[in-house]
């Protein structure tokens, strides 16, 4: 059967860009629906909703936005109407099964215009932001693929039918291919740094000896969390509780800049418990800062008298310190406590990532037993903490994990 591609855009500047798309894809078997988020000017092709109707949906009439452009108002305004009405356009699509894949084209605008409905869909729906303009901050973690156009998109010469060709192949395809059912077990989220992924692997493959996959993030969990909130993650494992340190230590500039994110979150994972899921908790990574940069002048001034490491050419690890690990303890055993499901909290007590077992550059035992005792302290009896004399990275630990998730998930 054809499925319902949606195509977003300012008519009055790629009307006929939009009309080629609509012709390859139908010759496809497939159905486009076109929304239309202009405001000023004529369409050249009439959208299946017009620029009116993403109005009134934006709670505003066209007639409005119009007349205060023309009194000077800032075209921010009438951005961020078209922006809510695309949101309810799109997501009311989606919930009657009239959205099959997204694709937005244009400029900066058509990224302010398209990328916030793309945000609202689930992950995995096919999204597909056909630009002149690459800036990948707007796009944040999301599974939306950024294409960036040679030429901007104003005619069709052959360069740009090229251009518009490949993107309706691509979102044809992504609309087109199924995932076997067979690859549909059970999500477990996990989290992970390069020195942790020893850990995480060894913990994967004992996961899908019990029928789970295992769902990894690399430091970040924003993804993870929507994707709880949305249902589609049985469980948590949170080996590398990393993302902790800049929450809790940094103030919001160095969030953003650190992570790459739009905006700053101070919580992580709370779906989960809010969930109920069977949640593991390991200190991964809480051994260190990250500062991404040359060497040791990458690392800010009041951290160089610290033991530091590199990790490859351009990342700086510093050694957390015994205060610092006591917040991050005191903000885990919270989350931990107001989980409404299982919680067991699992602690190596040689080390909390490759750069701190015995011998390596940021190995400190008594600054880890800060956080040890942070823990013991503030869990509740209800969270259950498991010491194991053994690195984070060794089997040992991996079979101490499995064991403590199979424990805690036969209470589920």
């Amino acid at each position: 059967m054809g499925k319902t591609i949606v195509i977003v855009a300012t008519l009055d500047t790629r009307g006929d860009e939009v009309q080629y798309l609509r012709e390859i894809i139908e010759k496809k078997g497939h159905k486009v629906i076109t929304v239309d988020g202009g405001v000023m000017g004529k369409p050249l092709v009439e959208g299946d909703f017009s620029r009116e109707k993403v109005a009134e949906a934006g709670g505003k009439r066209l007639g409005e936005l119009i007349e205060a452009a023309n009194k000077g108002a800032d075209r921010a305004q009438a951005t961020k109407v078209m922006v809510e009405g695309i949101k309810k356009i799109v997501t009311d699509l989606y919930s009657k099964k009239r959205l099959d894949g997204i694709m937005g084209l244009g400029g900066t605008t058509a990224v302010a215009l398209t990328v916030p409905a793309m945000k609202t869909l689930p992950i995995g729906v096919p999204k597909l932001m056909l630009t002149t303009f690459i800036d990948p901050k707007p796009i944040g973690d999301e599974d939306i693929i950024l294409m960036q156009t040679p030429v901007d998109l104003v005619g069709l010469n052959r360069v740009i039918a090229r251009t518009l060709s490949n993107a309706a192949g691509a979102m044809v395809g992504m609309v087109e291919e199924e995932v076997p059912a067979s690859k549909a077990k059970p999500l477990i989220g996990m989290t992970v740094l390069g020195v942790t992924t020893p850990a995480v692997m060894k913990v994967m493959s004992r996961l899908e000896k019990r029928g789970y996959d295992g769902l990894p993030f690399h430091a970040k969990t924003a993804i993870l969390d929507r994707l709880t909130r949305e249902g589609k993650i049985n469980g948590i494992i949170d080996l590398t509780s990393f993302e902790t340190i800049p929450i809790v230590l940094y103030p919001d500039g160095i969030i953003i800049y650190m992570l790459g994110v739009p905006e700053v979150r101070r919580t992580r994972l709370e779906s989960a418990g809010e969930k109920g899921l069977p949640q593991i908790i390991a200190p991964g990574g809480l051994d260190m800062h990250i500062w991404p940069g040359k060497g040791q002048s990458a690392i800010p001034s009041q951290y160089r008298d610290r033991a530091w490491t590199l990790h490859g050419p351009d990342i700086a690890l510093v050694r957390t310190n015994a205060e610092e690990l006591t917040k991050v303890g005191k903000n885990i055993a919270e989350r931990a406590n107001r989980a409404k499901g299982p919680v067991a909290v699992i602690v190596p007590l040689r080390g909390f990532s490759e750069a701190s077992k015995k011998g390596a550059p940021l190995y400190d035992p008594k600054a880890d037993r800060a956080l040890i005792d942070t823990l013991k302290q503030n869990l509740e009896k209800k969270v259950k903490f498991v010491e194991v004399d053994c690195h984070i990275n060794d089997d040992e630990f991996a079979d101490r994990v499995i064991e403590l998730f199979d424990q805690i998930t036969k209470k589920t």
